[in-house]
C-alpha cells in the first residue's frame, strides 16, 4: 500500500468545491481504496513517511522549493497547459486534463488523466426551463458577449464568478436573459445542466469541466470550433460550431432539436473511475 499526499495550493482553496467536482474526489476515493490518500493545502506539509506527493498546478516559490526537498516520488496534476516544462524534470508523470494539450507538449511524463464525477453530474427528471446553458466565469475569453448575441429569443441561463474584466459581460448576461452571478454550490450546476436543454461553450479556451459535466448529464453540447481542449473531450455527436453568432445559433437550433446521448462516452472515457486507473497505473508503477 502506498501513501499518496495530494497539495493544493492556498490561494487557490477557495475554489476548491468547482476545482475537484471534476472527478478528482471521487477518482481518489476509488484509489483510497487500494491506497492511503490525505489531501492537504499548501501550508500543511506533509511528513517524510508519504510515497508520492502530488501537488495541484504550482504554488507560491517557497512550496515548490519544498515539494522538490521531499524524497518521495512526484507528480503534477495540471489545469489548462503546463508551460514551465523545463520543471517537468521535478515529476515522474504529469497530468493532464485534455488530449489537445497532451499533442501540444509531446512529452513522455505527460498522461491525460481527468474525469468527471458520473454519479454526481448525472441525467435527472427536471422541468426544463432554459433552452441554452453556460456556465462559467464572466471574462472575455469565455466570450459570453459571442453567446448573447447567438441566443437572441432563447431562454438563455448564464452563471458565474464575475472577474474584474467581466463585469460588462455579467451585465449583458443579465440584461438578456438569466443570470446567476458568484460561486454557484455545484449541487446547483448540476441540476441546472438537467434545467436546460442545450450547453454552450462559448469559450476560446478551457471549460474542460463544463463539456464533461455536460456531457454526463447527457444534455446536448454546442463548442466554439477554436476551443482545441474542449474539444478534444468532445463526443463525436457533440455540435461544433465556427466562434461567430450565426454559425453557433445554426448549432443551438440543431442540438434543441436533438435527441443525442454524449452520457456513454463520457463512462468510457472520463469517468471517474477511469481518473483513477490513470492515477493508479502511475503510482503503482
Amino acid at each position: 500500500m502506498a501513501r499518496v499526499a495530494l497539495v493544493h495550493p492556498n490561494e487557490r482553496a477557495k475554489w476548491s468545491e468547482a476545482i475537484t467536482w471534476d472527478g478528482l474526489h471521487a477518482a481518489l476515493e476509488i484509489v483510497g481504496d487500494k491506497h492511503e490518500v490525505k489531501w492537504f493545502l499548501e501550508n500543511e506539509r506533509p511528513d517524510d513517511s508519504y510515497d508520492w506527493i502530488i501537488p495541484w498546478g504550482v504554488g507560491s516559490e517557497p512550496f515548490n522549493n519544498t515539494i522538490e526537498h521531499y524524497s518521495a516520488r512526484k507528480a503534477l496534476l495540471c489545469a489548462g497547459h503546463p508551460h514551465d516544462t523545463k520543471n517537468f524534470e521535478k515529476f515522474e508523470a504529469i497530468f493532464v486534463e485534455s488530449p489537445a494539450v497532451a499533442k501540444k507538449i509531446l512529452h513522455p511524463k505527460v498522461v491525460v488523466a481527468f474525469g468527471t464525477d458520473t454519479q454526481f453530474f448525472k441525467p435527472r427528471s427536471e422541468e426544463k426551463l432554459f433552452d441554452v446553458f453556460f456556465p462559467g466565469t464572466f471574462s472575455p475569453w469565455k466570450r459570453q458577449d459571442l453567446l448573447v448575441e447567438a441566443a437572441k429569443g432563447l431562454r438563455l441561463l448564464t452563471c458565474g464568478v464575475v472577474q474584474p474584466d467581466g463585469q460588462n459581460l455579467a451585465l449583458q448576461c443579465q440584461n438578456n436573459g438569466y443570470c446567476l452571478q458568484g460561486l454557484v454550490p455545484t449541487r446547483i450546476v448540476a441540476k441546472l445542466y438537467n434545467m436546460s436543454r442545450v450547453v454552450v461553450i462559448p469559450a476560446w479556451h478551457g471549460s474542460e469541466r463544463t463539456a464533461l459535466e455536460a456531457m454526463s448529464s447527457n444534455i446536448p453540447l454546442v463548442i466554439a470550433l477554436d476551443n482545441e481542449t474542449a474539444c478534444s473531450l468532445a463526443a463525436e455527436n457533440v455540435f461544433v460550431a465556427n466562434p461567430d453568432p450565426d454559425s453557433l445559433r445554426e448549432s443551438i437550433d440543431l442540438a434543441l432539436r436533438s435527441d443525442v446521448g454524449t452520457r456513454d462516452h463520457v463512462l468510457n472515457n472520463y469517468s471517474e473511475k477511469i481518473y483513477a486507473e490513470k492515477i493508479l497505473e502511475v503510482i503503482e508503477s
